[in-house]
């Protein structure tokens, strides 16, 4: 075998895991949002892949961000978003048609129906993955203080923390009743603290974690969507 061909060879080897491990759709470039100029009142909804109690709040936190987001920077559109439990008028319009947001998902027919309702000619749908959340403690020591601390032995540790979100989105068109873009965007966040030998350690909480998620996982979607949404 020849060098150049076992260089070839190992580079694959390298490669195809990370592809599959990331996700195919992950690792290609993420496709264009079509230009949306010509819709005029636009629906923005989540739903959890999996329905849990726990994370049932985000839905309606995401749409409420993401909507007042894109509502501001183009206020000559119509935005329909739900934006706390009392507040919900797409949650409340489902309910109507006895349709759940992902039922859209699967079946894109069913769009027209809660587009009507609302009156809208673009619905923009996203599919949350149940957060992930990872801990790892290196062990090492980082900081050593126990020569010049007269307290004893002073170090310090370090505890990396991840959080991440993954959502599908898809933009439907209910009059064509088909999509006309989709794609999956990763909320993602890392954190890096440090402990003193004897003291508990500090870590991110949860509820931390996910407002950064949101944060991380609107903002992005808010930049992907806004060169799309043309006056």
């Amino acid at each position: 075998m020849g060098k150049k061909a076992l260089i070839l060879m190992l580079a694959l080897m390298f490669v195809i895991p990370q592809l599959l491990g990331c996700g195919i759709k992950n690792a290609l470039p993420k496709k264009e949002v079509p230009p949306l100029d010509s819709y005029s009142s636009v629906v923005v909804t989540f739903f959890n892949d999996k329905p849990t109690e726990k994370y049932d709040g985000l839905t309606t936190m995401l749409s409420n961000t993401i909507g007042t987001r894109m509502s501001i920077k183009y206020e000559d559109k119509v935005w329909s978003y739900d934006q706390s439990e009392r507040v919900c008028p797409v949650k409340a319009k489902l309910a109507e048609l006895n349709i759940r947001v992902g039922d859209i998902f699967k079946d894109h027919s069913l769009a027209t129906s809660l587009a009507n309702v609302l009156q809208a000619d673009l619905i923009i749908i996203g599919r949350l993955k149940e957060p992930k959340f990872t801990e790892q403690r290196s062990g090492k020591i980082e900081y050593d203080m126990s020569e010049a601390s007269v307290v004893g032995a002073t170090r310090y540790y370090s505890i990396y923390q991840t959080a991440m979100l993954i959502a599908d989105f898809e933009i439907i068109d209910p009059k064509a009743g088909q999509v006309i873009w989709d794609s999956r965007i990763i909320g993602y966040k890392k954190y890096k603290t440090r402990y003193r030998t004897g003291n508990p350690p500090l870590l991110e909480s949860e509820k931390t974690m996910l407002a950064d998620l949101r944060k991380d996982l609107s903002q992005k979607v808010t930049d992907i969507l806004s060169p799309a949404v043309i006056h």
